[in-house]
């Protein structure tokens, strides 16, 4: 542990924890010990892999175009030729 006054300062913005972290530090114990210890106890998320997360990624994409009606998206050649004249150039 760093020496007091090179920790950053805790800021709570609950009522309720405040109260409660005034309760819990009331036997001599600090304050980043007695939240050091409750997030001790939280059980640390999962990682996603990057394989997973890709998979997960691509499968959303999916099920987005899934919902597209066939027939709705414009091709190429319509694209461009709302962009492009006869000729070729831009509009």
């Amino acid at each position: 542990m760093q020496p007091r006054r090179k920790q950053p300062p805790i800021t709570i913005r609950s009522e309720r924890a405040a109260r409660r972290l005034k309760v819990l530090t009331s036997t001599g114990r600090s304050q980043a010990e007695v939240i050091e210890e409750a997030l001790d106890r939280m059980p640390e998320p999962e990682r996603e892999s990057e394989e997973d997360r890709r998979t997960r990624r691509r499968a959303e994409i999916d099920a987005s175009i899934a919902r597209i009606p066939k027939g709705s998206i414009m091709s190429m050649e319509e694209f461009d030729a709302l962009g492009y004249d006869e000729s070729g150039d831009p509009r």
